[in-house]
């Protein structure tokens, strides 16, 4: 987003308050939903500013042994500090319909962005720019993941379909079979846009996506969850950033910010011969609590199919533990039907362990496998195509606003013949949420 439109967005935002205050808003004190709150003396507009700040610092260990990946790269040039986030939030009402935009000033570019209103009981569509119902470690807000990193199911991961994308989203949830339950439905139908300024930020085409999750105990200190996913994607054969763009499967084994550490298991760009890739991908979710024991695993199995192109297979899974050393529990969302992040129960904060092993692997087709990049390697040698991730993290709740995250990744990339890389990377954060 150029600096006009980055002016203009925060007018917008300035403009709000100062309408509602015209119009005899009350303010009220630093709510739970953001830093203030304003609402119209009738109730039929209101608007909560909020967001957040996520600092980062990186120290990377390459793979000195290695020819490709990291051990191509040389020295650690990637080691640094830099904000990862600066978020703006604006939500609120306009009468009998909520809104809802985020934006980043790290990236330039509009995040979640819709308007809703509900539909039948329990129901609520959106209209505008939000995710895919897929995969619980992409829903979840990055604010409270246990981790600096998604997982290897999310979008970051195997499964590039499933960030924000343009289009209608209907989710549905209440209860099932018990006073005690939740269950959550959801559907979408996007196009694979992102509005980010000047350029596309991902293939145009279109997805189609739907969503269950059941929660059969929900409670503070106990809950259990199960879920389903599915996303088909179509890319668009008449994108005009058709050589940028791919229906792809990667992810990123060390530091976030060094690009020599990200291995592409398949690539599936969108053809000049007016041929269009698409992918389907299935999902599974299990995860629940007890008491300061928190347990999560999901399953992603992705298929990708072009013409002329022979067919290719990702499949990925993700196990994460942690536990409160404090003992504090992490909270079940019904409302989105993923987990919330831990907040202290006493004036010292409260302290959590994480532990996640993620993998993923190209089954390939009669051994290729297409797409395939890191660098430094040589694709026709290759006769693997898997990552793998250990992660371990450290996490300081000095309140339910102020974080502390302390990371340490150790990530695998195995092409066979064609070598592996090993690096290790040392990641920090410090986080507000206002």
């Amino acid at each position: 987003m150029n600096q006009s439109t980055k002016s203009s967005f925060l007018i917008t935002l300035a403009g709000v308050g100062a309408l509602l205050a015209l119009g005899n808003a009350r303010a009220d004190d630093a709510a739970t939903g953001g830093l203030s709150s304003l609402e119209s003396p009738d109730g039929n507009l209101s608007a909560h500013i909020g967001g957040r700040l996520q600092f980062d610092g990186y120290v990377d260990k390459n793979d000195s042994s290695s020819t490709i990946g990291s051990g191509a790269a040389g020295a650690d040039e990637a080691s640094s500090f830099r904000f990862r986030r600066a978020w703006i939030t604006l939500t609120g009402s306009v009468y009998s319909f909520d809104y809802h935009i985020d934006y980043d000033f790290v990236s330039g570019a509009l995040q979640r962005a819709w308007l809703s209103h509900g539909l039948l009981p329990h129901g609520t569509l959106y209209i505008g720019q939000d995710k895919p119902w897929a995969s619980m470690d992409e829903i979840a807000s990055n604010a409270d993941t246990p981790f600096l990193e998604r997982n290897i199911t999310s979008a970051s991961g195997i499964n590039s379909a499933a960030t924000y994308t343009q289009g209608l989203f209907y989710d549905w949830h209440g209860r099932a079979l018990s006073d005690s339950d939740s269950l959550w439905l959801g559907l979408s139908a996007s196009s694979l846009h992102k509005e980010s300024g000047s350029t596309d930020s991902s293939t145009q085409g279109t997805a189609f996506n739907g969503r269950i999750a059941y929660a059969p105990i929900v409670g503070q200190r106990r809950w259990l969850h199960l879920g389903l996913s599915f996303i088909n994607a179509n890319a668009d054969s008449g994108s005009t950033t058709a050589g940028a763009n791919a229906l792809l499967a990667s992810y990123v084994y060390g530091n976030h910010f060094d690009s020599e550490e990200k291995l592409t298991l398949a690539d599936y760009p969108v053809s000049s011969k007016g041929v269009r890739p698409h992918s389907n991908t299935l999902g599974a979710e299990l995860a629940g609590v007890y008491g300061p024991i928190y347990l999560q695993a999901e399953y992603d199995d992705a298929a990708f199919h072009e013409t002329g192109e022979p067919d290719n297979t990702v499949t990925a899974y993700s196990l994460t533990a942690a536990y409160a050393l404090t003992g504090e529990s992490r909270p079940y969302k019904p409302g989105d039907a993923t987990y919330g992040a831990v907040i202290p129960a006493g004036s010292f904060g409260a302290w959590e362990l994480a532990l996640r092993y993620d993998h993923a692997r190209n089954e390939g087709d009669n051994g290729v496998f297409t797409g395939l990049a890191l660098a430094g390697a040589q694709s026709p040698l290759a006769t693997l195509d898997e990552v793998s991730m250990v992660t371990v993290g450290l996490n300081y709740y000095a309140n339910a606003r102020v974080r502390f995250t302390l990371d340490y990744e150790h990530g695998t990339a195995d092409l066979g013949r064609a070598g592996s890389d090993s690096p290790s990377t040392f990641g920090a954060r410090a986080q507000i949420v206002f």
